[in-house]
C-alpha cells in the first residue's frame, strides 16, 4: 500500500506499506451484480415480495413494501454469505438509506438456521429514527428471529445519509461502531456486549422495518468480512519544532517498521530499521527539517518484533 502526503511546508512524505492481507470477503458491488450472495426473502413464502437491485451499478439495495399483516411480523429480507463460517470476525459495510423510513439495518454475525422463526445469531443495527438527532444503535442477540437488545449507544449530533457499520465479534466480547463517512477514523457512536449465545456462523446484511406497515430500502456498498481486522495504514500528519519534524501515523502494535529519506526519489538512505509500532494504533518517529527543501521518506513494515 502507498501512501503521498503533501505537507505544506514543502515536505512531502513517500509511504510505502509492505503487510500480509487478512483473508476474508469483499464486495463493492461495481460489477453490478450480487455473485456469492445468497438472497433471504423471509416473508417469501407467504407471497410477499421484496427485490434486489444495484444503484448505479455499484452499490446492493434491498426492498420489500409494506405488507399490513400483522401475523407476518414487519417485512424483513437480507443476504449471507454462506460460504465462510465465522467465529472471531471482523464485518464493515457501508449504508445508504433514506431517514424518512423507519427501518433497522445493518449487519447479522454468527447465523444459523435462516428461515422465517428460525433465524439464530447477532445482529449489528441502526435505526435514524430511535433517537433525536442522529439516530440509535444496537447488538442484538437474536433466537428464533426475536431479538432483544445486550448493547445500545446514542450519536451525539446529526447525520448524513451515507454511514458505515463496522461490527467485531472476539470469543463473547462485541463491540459495533457507526461511523459518517467524512471521518472514518473516528467512530460517532460506540455500542459493546458480552454474550455467549452464539458461538460461530454466516454473515450478512439485512433490514427489517419498526411496524408491518413500513417498508424497507436499504442501500449497501463496500462490505468486508475477515476473521480479524485488516491492517490499516493511514497517516496522521506531521509536526514541525526547530529543525526536527515528527510524523505520526497509525500502526498496529508489534509491527516493526522501516525508514528511509530521498530528495530525489532515486537514491535513498536507510534512517531506521527497528521502529516497533507502540502500543494502541499510533506511532510517530522524528527526522532532520531543513525549511524549504523538498525530502521524501518510505517506510515498510517488516512483520512482527
Amino acid at each position: 500500500m502507498m501512501k503521498l502526503l503533501q505537507l505544506s511546508f514543502f515536505c512531502s512524505l513517500f509511504l510505502s506499506v509492505n503487510s500480509s492481507v487478512v483473508q476474508g470477503q469483499t464486495d463493492d458491488f461495481d460489477d453490478g451484480n450480487d455473485d456469492g450472495w445468497a438472497r433471504v426473502n423471509t416473508l417469501g413464502g407467504q407471497g410477499v415480495p421484496a427485490t434486489w437491485g444495484f444503484p448505479n451499478n455499484n452499490s446492493y439495495s434491498i426492498a420489500m413494501a409494506g405488507h399490513g399483516i400483522e401475523q407476518l411480523g414487519q417485512p424483513r429480507a437480507g443476504s449471507f454469505r454462506e460460504e465462510v463460517t465465522y467465529s472471531d470476525f471482523y464485518i464493515a459495510v457501508d449504508i445508504i438509506f433514506d431517514p424518512t423510513i423507519d427501518q433497522n439495518m445493518g449487519i447479522l454475525a454468527r447465523v444459523r438456521e435462516v428461515g422465517l422463526g428460525t433465524l439464530d445469531g447477532y445482529g449489528a443495527v441502526y435505526n435514524p429514527r430511535d433517537a433525536d438527532p442522529g439516530g440509535k444503535i444496537y447488538i442484538a442477540n437474536i433466537n428464533d428471529e426475536a431479538g432483544v437488545t445486550i448493547g445500545e449507544a446514542v450519536p451525539e449530533e446529526a447525520l448524513g445519509e451515507n454511514l458505515r457499520i463496522v461490527f467485531r465479534g472476539k470469543g463473547p466480547e462485541l463491540t459495533m461502531e457507526l461511523y459518517s463517512q467524512e471521518d472514518l477514523l473516528n467512530p460517532v457512536a460506540v455500542a459493546e456486549a458480552f454474550d455467549e449465545s452464539h458461538e460461530s456462523g454466516i454473515a450478512g446484511i439485512f433490514s427489517f422495518s419498526d411496524a408491518v406497515t413500513v417498508p424497507i430500502d436499504a442501500t449497501f456498498d463496500n462490505y468486508v468480512a475477515a476473521e480479524e481486522e485488516p491492517y490499516r495504514f493511514e497517516m496522521i500528519g506531521a509536526t514541525i519544532e526547530g529543525d526536527e519534524m515528527t510524523i505520526e501515523f497509525y500502526s498496529k502494535p508489534g509491527i516493526i517498521y522501516s525508514i528511509e529519506s530521498s530528495t530525489d526519489l532515486i537514491l535513498w538512505e536507510e534512517i531506521d530499521d527497528s521502529i516497533e509500532g507502540a502500543l494502541g494504533d499510533r506511532t510517530s518517529f522524528t527526522v532532520d527539517y531543513e525549511e524549504g527543501v523538498s525530502k521524501f521518506f518510505r517506510f515498510n513494515a517488516l512483520g512482527e518484533d
